[in-house]
């Protein structure tokens, strides 16, 4: 199906560039001013790795010498909301990285390791790259919650938010804990809006000077990749099957990631009863926000999605 080529090439280009931009040896670089998120990333990746092995290897090169700076709590958070759209691939990548490396991923499904020809070509990027905040906050907060949220923070300067509103791959409670800490230790401003404790940035401390520059996209990746990856994984499936039954699986996905979509501002083409018209009209949406979302278009991105 001319589709899942099309789409595949625009998922496996966005990749890349993500990782170029990270410091693998690629020649795509659409995203330097885009928040890189590394755990979503590698689980995109890992879904994209039979498709393309070099990705596979390059990127498990970076992570065999940087995986200091990946989170493994924030692993086993998102894959409760990928499941089983990424648990057995994620399972082959960590295992894999897991053979050739000292670090201990969580492997979902026993699997042995892929053969990997390293390159060893990855670098860490040095400053100033807007991309790599994340990393940048990780090596002088951890890597763990303090350093994600404020790197969230970060690219709200002008935001405040509640607890129930930052999605970030961590648990209520442990937010709660580490903004306190923080707000304790004067980098943020803690008050009541209503029956609501909410929280800002002091954005003018010297410390967080130290992190510029801040990019001015950050999209919701695990939200973005997550619809990608189930519409990728839907178009699949029904490569074989009548036309009618294909338009009924694609509506169900896309009802399925009503909310998801809402929340990025992405808008799907509307139903109607001329079945190949609308696969047509489908396929063109679906394809242009891949296009769009690889060659790093701002119109692209909502940075902050609605709550």
């Amino acid at each position: 199906m001319h589709l899942i080529k099309e789409l595949d090439k625009n998922l496996l280009n966005l990749a890349w560039s993500l990782w170029t931009e990270l410091g693998v040896a690629g020649t795509k670089q659409n995203h330097q001013n885009v928040l890189i998120p590394i755990e979503e990333l590698i689980i995109f990746t890992s879904v994209l790795a039979e498709t393309d092995p070099r990705l596979r290897d390059e990127s498990l090169d970076w992570c065999s010498q940087y995986y200091h700076f990946i989170s493994i709590s924030r692993f086993k958070s998102l894959m409760k909301e990928f499941n089983q759209l990424a648990k057995e691939s994620f399972s082959k990548y960590a295992s894999s990285l897991n053979n050739i490396s000292k670090t201990n991923w969580p492997v979902f499904i026993d699997t042995p390791p892929l053969k990997i020809n390293l390159s060893h070509k990855s670098v860490l990027r040095p400053h100033p790259s807007s991309a790599l905040l994340n990393i940048r906050a990780r090596s002088i907060f951890g890597t763990g919650a303090r350093a994600d949220l404020v790197t969230f923070f970060l690219v709200h300067p002008n935001a405040n938010f509640s607890i129930a509103e930052i999605d970030i791959g961590y648990s209520k409670r442990n937010l709660a804990e580490v903004l306190d800490d923080l707000h304790f230790g004067n980098l943020f401003e803690r008050f009541m809006q209503g029956n609501q404790q909410r929280y800002q940035l002091h954005k003018n401390s010297p410390l967080f000077q130290m992190l510029k520059p801040i990019p001015d996209h950050a999209p919701a990746w695990h939200i973005v990749f997550k619809v990608l990856l189930s519409l990728r994984n839907c178009i699949h499936r029904i490569e074989k099957y009548a036309e009618s039954t294909k338009v009924v699986e694609l509506r169900n996905c896309l009802k399925e990631h009503k909310n998801s979509l809402q929340k990025l501002g992405i808008t799907p083409p509307a139903f109607h009863n001329n079945f190949p018209a609308y696969l047509e009209n489908f396929s063109q949406w679906i394809l242009e926000w891949s296009e769009s979302l690889q060659k790093g278009k701002p119109t692209t991105f909502r940075d902050k999605p609605k709550i």
